[in-house]
């Protein structure tokens, strides 16, 4: 097989790693269909590829400077540390590059072995690497045995180093680094796609895919070996494209291979919420822009309560809508165990935390109602029915304004009573219409009884109702009379008994029924 080895084009110097903690750069590469391409081969030519394999990880790791610390017959860990005469630190540089040279050695291997009749229709190996800069034992091995290295190394830097190469096999990148260590590089690495990746800790970190090396100001090296190390990234990435499962794993499966969390194209600010099946980031896109707010779901989760079909559903229904009064939807997608959607972040909150904040003076109560009741005519007009609608899914721009948010996965209302020690009552029916206290089926008339539960608390500061127990409450949706507003409101009186009659014949019809109705009184 030496025939279509591929040619050495870069080279470096040798490091020597000290005993003991050190911050370095990690690099941990691993081919893939490795074994398949084993068995494909016979047995001379197999034996003759896991050498070409070992050879290019290894030389590609010693031509710039690092020491090995595990070698398998697929995969390498290398550890780059300072040396005595680096006037500065330069291993993240020599890392990358490292990593950068790694996937051009694999691609001429894989193109020399195609060109070869002897293995058309065999798996195309590819390569993927991960490359984080962090602090790690690293120590010179004592002794040695079958795949050991020179140098030993163990560490969380380490464990992102491997987790890193995972990301770049799930995003069908060649390189991905942590953002940390491309900026340690000084320029010497170009980045592509961004994305954000989960620790064990539940931290976050930043990803870059590598997308080239950047030569040295004053490089002598020509412009054509550049380009050569960039087109080999990108020929490895198509190389896993068609090597990849053509139709998507299930999600039981994708949730058993991929644990971490991983979203491409954003990067996590923050968790700011979790809630049932999901949990919510604040996050930034790659082409920048205001924050967005991403609704994770994990798939296994989304399997044991057949919530994948609704998270759907949820974004193919709400990407009809576009209303101001109408939280913006902007992506639905899905990566390794995960769906998520982005949406739009709103940095005041929810109405309930405006409530709590002080009283609300009526004709800014009127308002909030208002724009609920156009935020839901204009999701009622395509067919959804919130069936969820309390302060809490309420949400208010910076400017004031309010939308409506927060149509979840699961529309199942919670009947159990907590005692918060503070005389409130949470996760009680307070919103329910009577049909749904019923186990009616509903339409968009419930969401009108809840928009008048909502009214009269806005108005008067106070639920409608209030009980001992989730039964009671319930009880008192079903039978007892609407509330009579204070004096001063009670020209508002008949929109509330239109919107909170019990018998839904009775209620506003739709919500531009309410809206034309307030405007003809003035309001």
């Amino acid at each position: 097989m030496g025939d279509f080895a591929p040619s050495t084009m870069l080279g470096g110097g040798v490091d020597s790693a000290a005993g003991g903690t050190c911050v370095a750069t990690f690099l941990y590469a691993r081919m893939h269909q490795f074994s398949a391409v084993c068995q494909a081969l016979s047995a001379e030519d197999a034996a003759a590829f896991v050498t070409e394999v070992r050879r290019l990880l290894t030389e590609a790791v010693t031509k710039l400077g690092g020491e090995v610390a595990q070698r398998r017959p697929d995969s390498i860990l290398a550890v780059f540390a300072n040396k005595p005469d680096d006037k500065k630190p330069n291993h993240a540089q020599r890392g990358l590059h490292a990593a950068i040279l790694a996937v051009h050695e694999a691609v001429q291997l894989a193109q020399g072995m195609a060109a070869r009749p002897q293995f058309a229709g065999n798996p195309i190996p590819t390569l993927a690497v991960g490359v984080h800069l962090g602090a790690a034992e690293v120590a010179k091995r004592n002794g040695g045995g079958t795949g050991s290295g020179t140098v030993t190394a163990i560490g969380e830097a380490v464990e992102v180093a491997r987790l890193l190469e995972v990301t770049a096999t799930d995003l069908g990148w060649s390189v991905a680094t942590s953002a940390g260590t491309r900026l340690a590089s000084a320029g010497r690495a170009d980045g592509g796609r961004i994305g954000s990746v989960a620790l064990p800790d539940n931290s976050f970190i930043d990803v870059v895919e590598v997308t080239g090396l950047v030569p040295r100001k004053g490089s002598s090296t020509p412009p054509r070996v550049f380009e050569l190390l960039r087109e080999s990234l990108v020929t490895n990435q198509i190389s896993r494209k068609r090597i990849a499962s053509p139709a998507p794993a299930s999600p039981a499966a994708a949730a058993a291979a991929g644990g971490h969390f991983l979203i491409e194209g954003y990067k996590v600010v923050r968790q700011i919420g979790e809630g049932g099946m999901a949990t919510i980031f604040l996050a930034q896109h790659a082409d920048g822009g205001p924050p967005q707010v991403l609704k994770v779901m994990r798939m296994d989760r989304a399997v044991e309560a057949d919530g994948l079909q609704r998270f759907i559903q949820e974004y193919a229904l709400l990407a009809q809508v576009q209303h101001p009064n109408v939280a913006r939807i902007f992506k639905q997608d899905f990566s390794i165990a995960h769906a998520y959607i982005a949406m739009e972040y709103f940095p005041r909150g929810d109405l309930r935390a405006r409530m709590k904040a002080g009283p609300i003076d009526s004709a800014t109560a009127l308002q909030y109602i208002k724009q609920t009741a156009a935020g839901l005519g204009a999701i009622h007009q395509v067919g959804i029915v919130h069936r969820d609608l309390k302060p809490d899914n309420l949400m208010l721009r910076q400017d004031g304004t309010l939308a409506l948010a927060d149509f979840g996965i699961a529309k199942q209302v919670s009947m159990k009573i907590t005692d918060t020690g503070d005389g409130d009552i949470v996760g009680t029916p307070y919103y329910l219409s009577p049909e749904q206290a019923l186990g009616q089926t509903v339409d968009a008339r419930c969401d009108m009884y809840s928009l008048g539960v909502l009214a009269h608390e806005l108005l008067t500061g106070r639920k409608p109702y209030l009980a001992s127990s989730a039964q009671e409450l319930l009880n008192m949706h079903i039978n007892a009379p609407v509330p009579l507003l204070p004096p001063d409101l009670a020209h508002l009186q008949a929109v509330l008994e239109g919107l909170m009659a019990k018998d839904r014949e009775q209620r506003y019809p739709t919500a531009q029924t309410l809206l034309d109705d307030l405007a003809r009184m003035g309001l």
